[in-house]
């Protein structure tokens, strides 16, 4: 995607790509997902959920965006139309990739299911959340910048909500630049050097 005019664009016909989640994530031997806990999911329950593919390895356990896809993770899937799917393409050894599941809420592709993974490395440029709409179809190859910069706010990661959200700042940033320039989303406050807000 690129802005253009301050609107999304997205590179190519991103609309147009569409997957069969079901084949996608799965293999000739396997049409289940697992969570971390051992319980395997069938892949079919994803059918008519939004999907997000996540993109990581255990060196990212604990960098920032993580952590805000954990925090959005909660709130939209409690919703009952999101699930995340984690695939790690980067770690080397199984226990690299348990313990970094065994923190994640969220579903995974098999670790000794190389070739599913390696398959599906060939849509990610590294880190990614690519983001497929409850028909398949991707709504954005970069779900990351989505949720990095608007949290849950972002839901539910089309072009479109983008564009209204950037329309939003660009409102801001011609009526209240000073807001704008200090503030966030997460908080709209300065502290003075005694701590206070």
């Amino acid at each position: 995607v690129k802005i253009s005019n301050g609107k999304l664009v997205p590179y190519g016909d991103v609309h147009g790509v569409s997957y069969d989640l079901s084949k996608l994530l799965s293999s000739e031997d396997r049409d289940f997902l697992i969570r971390n806990n051992g319980d395997k999911v069938k892949i079919c329950s994803l059918n008519g959920k939004m999907v997000g593919l996540y993109f990581s390895h255990s060196d990212e356990a604990y960098c920032t965006f993580y952590k805000e896809l954990l925090e959005v993770y909660e709130e939209a899937s409690s919703k009952g139309d999101f699930e995340v799917v984690f695939v790690d393409n980067y770690d080397d050894d199984i226990e690299s990739f348990k313990s970094y599941f065994s923190k994640m809420p969220w579903l995974a592709i098999p670790f000794s299911d190389s070739d599913t993974r390696n398959r599906l490395m060939q849509l990610s440029t590294y880190p990614d959340l690519i983001i497929f709409n409850s028909n398949g179809n991707v709504t954005t190859f970069f779900g990351n910048y989505f949720v990095e910069d608007y949290g849950m706010d972002a839901y539910p990661f089309t072009c479109e909500r983008l564009n209204f959200l950037l329309g939003e700042e660009e409102e801001v940033k011609k009526n209240n630049f000073l807001s704008h320039l200090l503030g966030r989303r997460s908080r709209n406050y300065l502290l003075s050097n005694d701590g206070k807000q």
